[in-house]
């Protein structure tokens, strides 16, 4: 059944896939400016040092914090007055409010326009996400999400040098860069609509009750998506710290970021990639053979991170382990949006995307640190992460279901 007489092509996708790289550019646009952050206010006696450590790393951080928050409201507001015109709100007020920090100098000004740019990005994550599952259905919203996850994985590889290139004069120019979503605006405005059954929204979004979202098999769904981010983000951020343990430095000791960002870009390919391999076998294979296949790329990956002292074969194991990832991630999701009907897509498409994003602090402030406890350094770390994922597919082995993550 389509949702809707009007028929999506593929500039209605391409509108819907550009709003999921603003996660991306909330964190990665700030962190290759930090430093030149602190060198521009540190010396102008405002902060302590401390203080200054501690605006620079929540400026960062703060975004994630609140889209883990606030998805599920933004969802359930979708459901209520209408997911298309939301979202282009909040398309609208994160380009202000993201570009604001280019005029302001005190940094809690900065902060604050900062927690405005998390609201407003909870918006745009969950409702980009839920219009792809109102507009498509079966194989053609396993491609369109799983080309979600691949889009911001480029864009990743994309942002962070740009970043750093345009904010090499004066950190305040990187803000300018959050003019940009105004071009995904224009394409939101030209190829999307609101779904047909908007007009009956208020109606139907009464009888959508909270009650109505199938929260046992969500619950499950969404337990696996943390462990798969907790797995995921390990990678994305500690990969650098893991090469300066293997050695990848200049000769006075610090981290050599020429080649660790080659390292890098070279393992993160795999994501990218991941996601290609899903939509091969996201109709071939059942979720149980998908995530058996997932958890053991993933944790291959990690086992073998942990025990080479090769460079480029731990850029090889590093790469298995983000293929993986790249597979798990659009696995959960079309599993997850395929059990919601349309009053509620909203709402549990707003819980997958709070529970994926909340994975980002669960790794930094409790998975990672309790491991390091015993192994005291980061790749050890990370065989004992591989060895999680493994047993995580003996699990998928015999109880994972055997129907597809979303039917034809």
């Amino acid at each position: 059944m389509t949702v809707t007489t009007r028929q999506p092509g593929i500039f209605t996708g391409l509108s819907l896939l550009f709003p999921i790289t603003l996660s991306v550019m909330a964190a990665l646009f700030v962190a290759p400016i930090a430093p030149k952050i602190g060198e521009a206010l540190g010396p102008t006696g405002r902060y302590t040092p401390a203080e200054l450590q501690a605006y620079i790393g929540a400026i960062i951080t703060t975004p994630a914090l609140f889209v883990a928050l606030l998805c599920l409201p933004a969802g359930w507001l979708g459901d209520r007055i209408g997911r298309r015109k939301l979202l282009i709100w909040c398309m609208g007020v994160y380009s202000v409010v993201g570009v604001l920090p280019y005029f302001l100098n005190d940094l809690r000004l900065v902060l604050l326009s900062r927690a405005a740019v998390g609201i407003v990005e909870a918006g745009v994550m969950t409702l980009s996400t839920t219009l792809i599952g109102d507009y498509y259905q079966g194989a053609a919203r396993n491609r369109w999400l799983a080309a979600q996850t691949a889009c911001a994985s480029l864009s990743a590889l994309i942002v962070f040098p740009i970043a750093g290139i345009v904010g090499a004069r004066d950190w305040h120019n990187v803000f300018l860069l959050y003019l940009l979503p105004l071009v995904f605006l224009g394409l939101l405005l030209a190829f999307t609509w609101e779904p047909e059954e908007s007009a009956h929204l208020g109606e139907e979004a009464m009888h959508g009750k909270w009650s109505d979202l199938p929260w046992g098999l969500l619950g499950v769904i969404c337990t696996i998506t943390l462990f798969g981010a907790v797995m995921f983000y390990t990678v994305q951020i500690e990969l650098s710290a893991a090469l300066k343990e293997l050695g990848v430095t200049l000769p006075n000791g610090d981290y050599d970021s020429a080649r660790g960002g080659l390292i890098t870009m070279a393992a993160s390919l795999g994501v990218p990639l991941g996601t290609v391999l899903f939509m091969a076998l996201s109709q071939r294979l059942t979720l149980k053979w998908l995530f058996v296949l997932e958890f053991l790329l993933m944790g291959t990956g990690f086992v073998l991170m942990s025990m080479v002292h090769s460079k480029i074969t731990f850029t090889g194991a590093a790469f298995i382990d983000q293929l993986g990832a790249g597979m798990v991630l659009p696995t959960l999701l079309t599993w997850a949006v395929a059990q919601l009907p349309f009053a509620i897509r909203g709402r549990g498409t707003g819980l997958w995307t709070a529970t994926f994003t909340l994975g980002q602090f669960v790794c930094n402030n409790a998975a990672l640190p309790s491991i390091m406890r015993y192994t005291h350094t980061l790749l050890p770390a990370f065989g004992v992460l591989g060895w999680a994922c493994l047993a995580a597919m003996v699990a998928a082995l015999i109880f994972a279901p055997t129907s597809r993550a979303a039917p034809l």
